[in-house]
Parts: structure tokens; C-alpha cells; sequence
């Protein structure tokens, strides 16, 4: 992860590649190549892969390397990574900028589980349409943070909640609908059904929980 705080907008830039996994004491050194982003990346720079902030530790021409720590490794989906693998790219935010998606930070909560990938029909034809839509399960302990058309990020890819199931068991589940550029462009096309992804929760709800367990109770009278 990177020194200091930086943020993000949810708006993947690039699908880089892989192209080399190394085990170091810390934990991986991972290279990866990118067509565009990596013009704009510097060393000791930051940059999101799969939604986890981290800082470019080298830089040649297309391709940059960085470290993922234990603790990281721990939390997140990037230790599953191997060379040849697709990542979601995006460079961290400047002042001025436009935040496209909603304001992320690259600290991973917790992984959830895809359960569904369903491709969805046209209202008017049987044709299937160009939109898709994904079910995702997640560790119950994590619903407070999630509201119906909240803001959530997955895998770095800034969403919004289009359905919330109630938790069952040990889980709950929630539902995002993918439009054809996102699902060309980001990770999202390659899913499949049993695939751990990233997930941040918007953390101005993370803020608001804190505060409220916070508050002292009132007592009745």
C-alpha cells in the first residue's frame, strides 16, 4: 500500500497484464504492463490495481512493478494473481480532476464471492441485451455499510447497489448491473461464478456507523 492518503474516483483507466509474480520476504513483487496509464505513472507514484492502493516501486517504459504486503495480501484478491492475468488500472486522483465514480480510497474491506452472472433480455425482443448483471455475496458483518443505490466499489470499479438482499446465514448478497463499455473495458467481462473480487464500501457511510456507535445511549426516563 502507499505512504499517505490518496484517493480515486472508480473510473478504471486501463486493463493492465501481469507479466511477473515474484514471492519476497515482504510478500509479492508483481510487474505489470499497461498501454496507456503507464505514461502517466512515476515511481514512488500511486496507482490502483484491482481497486488496492499501492506505490510503484519501478517504472520502465510500459511497464511498472510494486509490492503487495502480507496484510494486503490477506485482505484482498491480489495474491491469487499469476502472470498473464488482467488488472483493473487506475491512476490516483489530481486536484481539479473530475471524479467520475464516487471518491475512493484503495482500502480494501473485505473480498466477496460472485454467485450469479447473468446476462440480461431486452424488454421488447428475445435478443439478449448488451447489459449484464452480477449477484455478489458478502460477509454479513459488512451490511450496515451497504445501502439500495449506495455507492460500492468492485475490483476499483465504482458501482451502485441495484439490489440488497437481507442477510441469510453468515452472508448477504447484493446485485450491480454492468453497461457494455464496463464490461468491455474492466475486469467485469472475464467474471465468472465462484471469482473473489476487491470490495470497498463507501466510506462516508463508514464514517456515519463510527459516529453512531460512538454517541452514548440516551437513557430513558
Amino acid at each position: 500500500m502507499t505512504q499517505g492518503e490518496k484517493m480515486f474516483s472508480g473510473i478504471v483507466s486501463d486493463l493492465g497484464k501481469v507479466t511477473l509474480k515474484k514471492k519476497i520476504q515482504e510478500g509479492y513483487k508483481f510487474r505489470v504492463k499497461s498501454k496507456s496509464i503507464a505514461k502517466q505513472l512515476k515511481k514512488s507514484g500511486s496507482v490502483s490495481i484491482n481497486g488496492v492502493c499501492h506505490t510503484i516501486v519501478n517504472k520502465v517504459n510500459d511497464e511498472f512493478e510494486f509490492v503487495s504486503m502480507h496484510e494486503t495480501l490477506k485482505k484482498t484478491n491480489i495474491g491469487n494473481l499469476n502472470v498473464s492475468d488482467k488488472v483493473n488500472l487506475e491512476n490516483s486522483l489530481k486536484i481539479g480532476e473530475e471524479i467520475g465514480g464516487h471518491l475512493v480510497a484503495g482500502h480494501i474491506d473485505d473480498t466477496g464471492i460472485i454467485t450469479s452472472v447473468r446476462q440480461l433480455k431486452s424488454d421488447n425482443t428475445k435478443d439478449d441485451s448488451d447489459n449484464w448483471e452480477y449477484w455478489i455475496k458478502i460477509d454479513k458483518k459488512h451490511f450496515p455499510f451497504v445501502i439500495y443505490v449506495g455507492s460500492i466499489a468492485i475490483d476499483g470499479v465504482s458501482l451502485t447497489v441495484a439490489e440488497l438482499k437481507p442477510v441469510k446465514g453468515n452472508i448477504f448478497e447484493i446485485k450491480v448491473a454492468i453497461i457494455p463499455y464496463t464490461y468491455q473495458n474492466t475486469l467485469f467481462g472475464t467474471y465468472k461464478v465462484g471469482d473473489k473480487v476487491n470490495i470497498e464500501f463507501d466510506f462516508l457511510g463508514k464514517y456515519v456507523q463510527k459516529i453512531l456507535e460512538s454517541r452514548p445511549k440516551l437513557k430513558r426516563k
